[in-house]
């Protein structure tokens, strides 16, 4: 009976590991909190060619700010999966991620090159008052292109 007990035990245990097995969905997002605490999503809400004026975007692309508390002030990376209306390539800090680096001095936002210094190219500008607000201007093309971005709540 004991040598039944020692090996049952085991077993049972095994049985009951294995039902607790997870499944991963193809979308689930993952967030790593040791990379990032907060994540900020600006969302394309208009665009400007030029001089021009601006244009209303309907369902505009995903300009996401990682954070590593609730403030944007101590942050340095961010995510932008669809870059169609901006134009731009960044130099990726993780590829795999598309993870790429910015700084924020002020209101204004500025991008790293491949030697780590600012990029004067593309930059943006953030505004709290009276809505928040996010300018992304590309001036590296002719003629240059400003997005502006909308905090999503």
């Amino acid at each position: 009976m004991k040598w039944f007990l020692k090996m049952m035990c085991p077993v049972v245990a095994l049985i009951l590991l294995q039902s607790c097995e997870k499944e991963v969905a193809n979308n689930e997002e993952i967030i790593d909190h040791f990379t990032y605490g907060a994540k900020f999503n600006w969302r394309e809400d208009a665009i400007k060619t030029g001089n021009g004026d601006w244009k209303k975007i309907t369902n505009g692309h995903v300009f996401s700010w990682l954070a590593q508390g609730s403030s944007l002030q101590r942050s340095n990376f961010a995510v932008y999966s669809n870059r169609a209306n901006i134009n731009a390539d960044f130099l990726y800090t993780i590829q795999k991620d598309s993870v790429f680096a910015l700084i924020l001095v002020s209101d204004t936002v500025y991008f790293l090159n491949a030697d780590h210094n600012r990029r004067t190219d593309l930059e943006g500008n953030l505004t709290f008052s009276p809505d928040s607000s996010l300018i992304l201007k590309n001036t590296a093309i002719s003629p240059a292109i400003s997005v502006k971005y909308k905090l999503e709540k």
